[in-house]
C-alpha cells in the first residue's frame, strides 16, 4: 500500500527566489550608502583632509622638512602648561556636573510622566538655544552687578564688578555654570527620547519583581542607555577641551583679568593670527585632536559602547 507523505513546508531558500533576495540585499546596501554616504563625504572633506593638511603644515616649511621643530616649540612654550591646567580643571568641574544634571533630570522626567513633561523639556532646552558668543555676552550681563537681575545676590557675595566675578576661581565657576546651562538641555531631550524607546515589557517586569524606582533606574534603565551616555560624554569632552568662545568674549568684560591664551584653543589661535606661525598652530591643533580621539577610545572601550549593537545584529 502506498503511503502518502505530507508536503514539506517551504523553506527560506525555496520560498523566496534568488533574484528577489539579491534585489533586497542590493536595496539594503543602497539604503546604507544613502544614509552613510553624505557623512562620509563631510568626514573626508572637513575632517580627514584638514587633519592631513595640518600634519603636512606642522612638518614642512617652505617646501622643506622641518624635522618636528614646530612640535618641539609648542611643547616648550610656557603658556601651554597654564592653558592645559585651566582646561583640565574646567573639565574636572564641568563634566561631572553636566552628566549628573542630564542624567538626574532625564530619568526624573521619564519616571514621572505627565502633561508637564513636554513643557519641562522646553524649559530645560531653552538655555541651550543661546550658544557661543551670544551665551557669553548673556552671562557677561548676568555677572555685572550694575545690570544683572541678580545684583542683590552678587552684592551679598561681595562682587562689586564684572572683573571680580571673572577673576581667578570665579571664572571657572562662571564657565562651569554657563557650560551646564548651554549644553544640558539638548542632552536631556536626547536621553529622554532614548528612555522612551526602552522596551515596555522589560520595565514592567522590573515593577512586577518589586524593583524600586531607584533600582530600576540604576540596574535596568542606565545599562540600556549606556550608549547614549557614552556619546554624551565623548561629545561633551570634545567641546569642553576646545573651549574658546566663552573666555574670549568674557575677557572683554574684565580687561587684563583673563589671559588671551587662557585655553589651549586660544593659544593655537594666537599662534595662527598674532604670530603668523601656522606650523605651531597646526601642531597644537593635532595634539588636541589626539587627546580627543584617545579620550573617545577610552570611553568606547570602557563602556562597551557597541556591545549591544553587535549582539542585536546576530
Amino acid at each position: 500500500m502506498k503511503t502518502l507523505t505530507a508536503p514539506r513546508p517551504p523553506t527560506a531558500a525555496t520560498a523566496v527566489p534568488a533574484a528577489p533576495r539579491r534585489r533586497r540585499r542590493l536595496g539594503r546596501k543602497a539604503a546604507v550608502w544613502i544614509l552613510v554616504g553624505p557623512y562620509t563625504v563631510f568626514l573626508v572633506v572637513f575632517g580627514l583632509a584638514p587633519a592631513g593638511y595640518a600634519l603636512w603644515t606642522s612638518f614642512v616649511h617652505d617646501g622643506s622638512f622641518s624635522g618636528g621643530h614646530d612640535w618641539a616649540a609648542v611643547f616648550r612654550d610656557y603658556r601651554l602648561g597654564d592653558a592645559a591646567a585651566h582646561v583640565t580643571t574646567y573639565l574636572l568641574l564641568w563634566l561631572p556636573i553636566l552628566l549628573l544634571t542630564v542624567l538626574s533630570l532625564a530619568f526624573t522626567l521619564h519616571a514621572r510622566p505627565g502633561r508637564a513633561t513636554s513643557a519641562l523639556q522646553l524649559v530645560y532646552y531653552l538655555p541651550g538655544a543661546v550658544t557661543g558668543s551670544a551665551a557669553a555676552l548673556l552671562w557677561l550681563f548676568m555677572v555685572s552687578p550694575d545690570s544683572s537681575p541678580f545684583s542683590p545676590v552678587l552684592k551679598l557675595m561681595d562682587v562689586g564688578s564684572a572683573t571680580d566675578a571673572l577673576s581667578g576661581a570665579s571664572l571657572l565657576a562662571v564657565l562651569t555654570v554657563m557650560g551646564v546651562a548651554v549644553h544640558a538641555g539638548g542632552w536631556i531631550v536626547v536621553l529622554y527620547g532614548a528612555l522612551n524607546a526602552l522596551p515596555r515589557d522589560v520595565l514592567e517586569a522590573a515593577q512586577v519583581d518589586g524593583a524600586s524606582a531607584w533600582r530600576t533606574m540604576w540596574h535596568v534603565k542606565l545599562p540600556m542607555v549606556r550608549t547614549y551616555v557614552a556619546f554624551v560624554l565623548i561629545s561633551s569632552f570634545a567641546s569642553g577641551s576646545q573651549v574658546f568662545v566663552e573666555p574670549t568674549v568674557l575677557s572683554t568684560g574684565a580687561p587684563g583679568q583673563i589671559s588671551p591664551t587662557w585655553s589651549v584653543n586660544q593659544l593655537a589661535y594666537v599662534y595662527a593670527t598674532q604670530d603668523g606661525d601656522f606650523g605651531k598652530a597646526a601642531a597644537l591643533s593635532l595634539a588636541m585632536l589626539a587627546v580627543g580621539v584617545l579620550a573617545a577610545w577610552i570611553v568606547i572601550t570602557r563602556t562597551h559602547m557597541y556591545a549591544t549593537d553587535s549582539s542585536d545584529s546576530r
